[in-house]
């Protein structure tokens, strides 16, 4: 399984496109503000360690943990937090159960967390491709999520015209990865595909746009056919909280 990661990240990092394709499940959690430490506290000292065990034992490729900073996803109230689980497509979508803690344990973390969370979504999604940071170090610490509709007649090309964007977005010092994915699962709005770009703060997400250059014809064509074929149908911004891999 390491071998997979291994080569994964070795594609991307001389700027090709990774012909596996593997699933990142977006697992949502809505928090009562007053337990978003306590929730983060029990998923440092439990979740992320059986996720930890998962991936030492092949059953998945990484898990992060982000909160979501939009201010229209966190009232005075609530707080949302994302956790992203990487996972290849032939493996299970449920881990085994490690047995790292007791059931009488966990069923009082379990218990607790009732109180604390007011809603979850999930939405499946593949990646498509893209690239990411070197092997080994941590994830960049600014994500922002940009969920697109995409009329499915275009699905094909706007994937194609999408990926042959990639090398051009390796040459940007501010965007540490980039990645399409495709949305598999079923939700409640009119997103199909997502766009996830990686940076080392909110500053280096301004950074990138602060230069206007002239695009040349071949972009301008690019961006032409781009605007017929998509629409933003929300954008989210998230901070790191803990990570896995």
């Amino acid at each position: 399984m390491k071998k997979l990661l291994t080569l994964l990240f070795s594609l991307f990092c001389i700027g090709l496109f990774a012909q596996e394709e593997f699933y990142v499940g977006l697992h949502y959690f809505t928090v009562k503000k007053e337990f978003q430490q306590e929730f983060i506290q029990q998923e440092r000292k439990y979740y992320s360690k059986m996720h930890k065990a998962s991936i030492d034992a092949g059953e998945k490729l990484g898990w992060d943990m982000w909160r979501v900073q939009d201010p229209f996803s966190n009232s005075d109230k609530y707080v949302t937090f994302c956790f992203a689980h990487l996972q290849e497509i032939d493996k299970p979508l449920t881990p085994t159960d490690n047995n790292m803690f007791s059931k009488s344990e966990m069923s009082k973390v379990w218990e607790s967390r009732s109180k604390m969370i007011v809603k979850t979504q999930f939405i499946q999604t593949v990646f498509k491709g893209g690239f990411v940071p070197a092997e080994g170090t941590p994830p960049p610490k600014h994500l922002t999520l940009n969920f697109y509709d995409v009329d499915w007649t275009s699905s094909y090309d706007y994937e194609k015209m999408a990926l042959s964007t990639v090398e051009s977005k390796q040459k940007s010092k501010y965007l540490k990865g980039w990645g399409l994915h495709k949305i598999v699962s079923k939700i409640n709005d009119e997103a199909d595909y997502i766009a996830a770009s990686f940076y080392d703060s909110p500053e280096d997400s301004y950074k990138r746009y602060i230069n206007t250059r002239e695009p040349s014809a071949a972009q301008k064509e690019r961006g032409k056919k781009m605007q017929k074929m998509l629409s933003l149908v929300r954008r989210e911004n998230m901070q790191l909280v803990l990570f896995e891999r």
